[in-house]
């Protein structure tokens, strides 16, 4: 069954420790049970995990891996030669993980100092009912102990080198005696992930709990009452026959009343699906049935809880067994090679069990940037085992280089770097997922912005010198071309004009710049400078107005003999 959580005050975490690990080397005998057992400690209580030859073991007919607080075991119901081989127990929590290792050998009939099984009867294959012989001297008594295991063999072979295989035999727990004898019926079985399951569980827990958002109206509860939401009752792990239901329960208390929500591998059960079913109780019991559940049904299944007050999300895992690979009591003696095939067939289903086909948990969105600017495509990506990453732009795969750069920041976020991007980066990019479950991706559209060429100002005409009399409307002007459209800049002896200064300046927005006089006087005949802008460059030319003013001792000389000007 599923242990619950243990409460841990803050600081007291631990890494997880071997209180008492695996002797190096075991041996057993073909025909007996052969049991691993290691004891661990760490807070929270790891869980431990059990490899042969570094593949996962699951609970199966053959194997049995149990847990009981600290006390951890690995039974093998019926030991044969071909179960020899590297075993590993791997304990781990939130705060790290340990493993330890044993050479497992299994004698067989034809090895020295072989004892035979107990003969085998219809029905399953359990062992006699045989007294336990009492222990040696050096062994203190143990309570709960088998008491139907084959007498000792005589006291010269019991002082051999396989005395302790012997001795470890004996340690079998009442509770493992039971389950021989009466072992559960598969659709009841529970199953413990790994820790690093546990770690992927959470980290998609986590998560949901950023992304996800309650919608709708919540009841009107005043802000003092409210209580964040909480499990009185968490999902627990499940276990079912092909083509059986699933129910998922949990019960939710908050104030207001929070919000429910489920997943499955992250995704979201849409609340209209056609395959799952949900409801919700008022006593805050919340269910989520899958009736005919197939092997597509299998994974993670996370409920959140949200309300104003915050939120809570638990995660339980579900295994669909199917039904031709479902275990048959054989009502014959044992027969070792169908026994070995139907336990091999189940090691590899084992192994595909612990396969999580890769889901993308964060994906960029549509994205500009400007040429020759720094560009970084972010994706984060979950699956069991980790999975590779290919980034494709166009359908052809990228290789790094000097500007394409992929990297992996500690918090499992994959990134493409694209340094003084051009504009033949623009285009769309795949990223693809890939382990041995299966692969998933995505596309994203990245747009160079490309600036156009600026062009500096060039002069197409310049400003002229200007003759006016005194009075008389005056008006000058250049043209500049230059890409962006040049602006002007308007001076008098050096000094800038503006609208206020008395006269007029405008444009006619293609690159002509002009500056009028309505009346004309003595003070307006001077130099005046134009310079014409844009971010590529700038150009300046000038131009004199001259303003004619009649002598006033030669007024009526003027009229007689024509007219005289003085010029300033």
């Amino acid at each position: 069954m599923a242990e619950q959580p243990r409460k841990t005050k803050p600081g007291k975490f631990t890494p997880p420790t071997f209180s008492k690990i695996l002797e190096s080397e075991i041996s057993g005998m073909e025909g007996h049970p052969l049991v691993l057992e290691v004891n661990v400690k760490g807070t929270p209580l790891p869980q431990v995990q059990w490899f042969r030859e570094g593949a996962p073991i699951q609970n199966n007919p053959a194997f049995t891996a149990d847990q009981t607080g600290e006390v951890c075991t690995l039974v093998i119901a019926e030991a044969y030669p071909e179960d020899s081989g590297n075993y590993t127990a791997t304990a781990a929590n939130f705060y790290g993980s340990q493993s330890c290792q044993a050479n497992v050998t299994v004698k067989g009939k034809d090895d020295p100092g072989y004892i035979p099984p107990p003969p085998a009867s219809n029905g399953p294959a359990v062992l006699p009912d045989t007294p336990l012989p009492p222990p040696p001297a050096n062994v203190q008594p143990t309570s709960g102990l088998l008491d139907d295991l084959p007498p000792p063999p005589p006291e010269e072979e019991r002082k051999g080198p396989d005395a302790a295989v012997r001795m470890q035999q004996t340690r079998v727990t009442d509770e493992y005696h039971d389950r021989l004898r009466n072992p559960p019926p598969v659709q009841q079985e529970e199953f413990r992930v790994s820790g690093f399951e546990e770690r992927l569980m959470r980290e998609i827990e986590h998560r949901l709990e950023k992304s996800v958002e309650a919608d709708g109206m919540f009841e009107n509860v005043p802000q003092a009452q409210w209580r964040a939401p909480m499990f009185g009752k968490r999902v627990q792990n499940y276990k079912v026959l092909e083509g059986g239901t699933a129910s998922f329960s949990c019960r939710v208390v908050g104030l207001p009343t929070p919000k429910i929500y489920w997943f499955k591998d992250g995704q979201e059960v849409p609340p209209d699906s056609q395959k799952y079913l949900m409801q919700s109780a008022p006593d805050g019991t919340c269910y989520l049935h899958i009736p005919g559940a197939t092997l597509h049904e299998e994974g993670q299944y996370t409920v959140m809880a949200v309300s104003p007050a915050g939120k809570a999300s638990a995660t339980g895992t579900l295994k669909v067994q199917e039904k031709k690979a479902a275990y048959v009591k054989q009502s014959t003696p044992v027969a070792r090679a169908a026994r070995t095939q139907a336990r091999d067939r189940e090691d590899l289903r084992g192994v595909a069990e612990k396969n999580y086909r890769p889901n993308f948990v964060q994906v960029p969105e549509e994205t500009n940037a400007k040429e020759g600017g720094l560009v970084r495509l972010d994706c984060k990506v979950t699956g069991l085992p980790s999975p590779d990453l290919v980034w494709y732009r166009e359908g052809s795969p990228l290789r790094q280089d000097s500007n394409h750069r992929m990297i992996v920041r500690e918090n499992g976020v994959h990134s493409l770097l694209i340094s003084q991007c051009k504009a033949s980066d623009a285009g769309d990019y795949t990223c693809v997922s890939t382990n041995k479950a299966g692969q998933a991706e995505f596309t994203v559209t990245l747009n160079i912005l490309v600036e156009a060429q600026s062009v500096a100002p060039t002069w197409v005409q310049k400003l002229k010198n200007t003759t006016v009399k005194e009075g008389e409307h005056v008006r000058i002007f250049c043209t500049a071309a230059g890409d962006p459209v040049p602006y002007a800049i308007w001076k008098k002896d050096g000094i800038g004009l503006t609208e206020k200064s008395g006269y007029r300046l405008g444009t006619d927005g293609q690159g002509t710049f002009f500056l009028e006089v309505d009346h004309a006087s003595k003070a307006d005949a001077t130099w005046y400078t134009c310079s014409a802008h844009n971010q590529a460059g700038s150009i300046m030319c000038t131009g004199k107005i001259v303003v004619q003013i009649p002598h006033v001792s030669q007024k009526k000389s003027e009229q007689k003999s024509g007219k005289q000007f003085y010029m300033f």
